[in-house]
């Protein structure tokens, strides 16, 4: 919500917020009504954080309702940028919400792993280190 609003003041951006519950710990919005939602968008870029990023299991978050939120998210954008900080490199959380080949860039803070650096290879994903 913070940067929604910030945001909003940008005349060049359109500006739309998914509706659904709002999960309190991670301030996620969530739900059915927000996956229906998605599933009639089509945007251009996604942004899409990750509690792990493994060469083998793909992208995960430990928190079911929100992993099918981040599915829905993956399916619909044209470009998908996951972002994911060094500490969740070659990590597996609890539930996978997309492939590598599933996303087009990853932004990270370090290089991954050897065998990370050649899954993500072969799935064509661009690296970002910043």
């Amino acid at each position: 919500m913070p940067i929604a609003y910030k945001l909003a003041g940008n005349e060049e951006i359109q500006l739309h917020l998914l509706g659904g519950r709002v999960r309190g710990l991670t301030r996620a919005v969530v739900g059915q009504s927000t996956i229906a939602q998605l599933e009639g968008l089509r945007p251009d870029i996604a942004f899409i954080g990750a509690n792990g990023v493994h060469a083998i299991f793909g992208l995960s978050t430990p928190d079911l309702v929100e992993s099918s939120v981040k599915t829905a998210i993956v399916r619909s954008a044209r470009l998908v940028v996951a972002l994911a900080d060094s500490t969740k490199l070659d990590e597996e959380t609890l539930v996978r919400f997309a492939a590598l080949g599933d996303i087009d860039v990853l932004i990270t803070d370090a290089l991954p792993s050897p065998e990370l650096s050649a899954a993500l290879a072969v799935a064509d994903v661009e690296v970002v280190i910043a």
